[in-house]
């Protein structure tokens, strides 16, 4: 079993598009304080999070991202649910 088995993976680890773990360090979204923006229900606007993301340098990036794993919660700009995106 390797390290990463052993441990909860990170997006990093998951995401393809890079060889670098370094890749995703450059998420505009990387450290925001503001968790429950980013998995609004479904009353809520999420300005905040598109906000954000809409000068993200992989903002195509991780919305494919979101759609291929099943993602839910706000990426790339879009609201996902379970990988498919509710809302533009």
């Amino acid at each position: 079993m390797t390290n990463t088995a052993l441990r909860e993976q990170t997006l990093a680890d998951l995401l393809p598009i890079s060889d670098s773990k370094d890749y995703w360090a450059r998420a505009a979204c990387k450290g925001d304080p503001n968790h429950e923006a980013w998995f609004p229900y479904p009353s809520q606007d999420f300005d905040y999070a598109r906000g954000i993301c809409a000068g993200c340098p992989i903002r195509r990036e991780c919305g494919d991202f979101a759609a291929r794993t099943g993602q839910s919660g706000v990426w790339g700009g879009h609201e996902y649910d379970r990988g498919k995106m509710i809302r533009d």
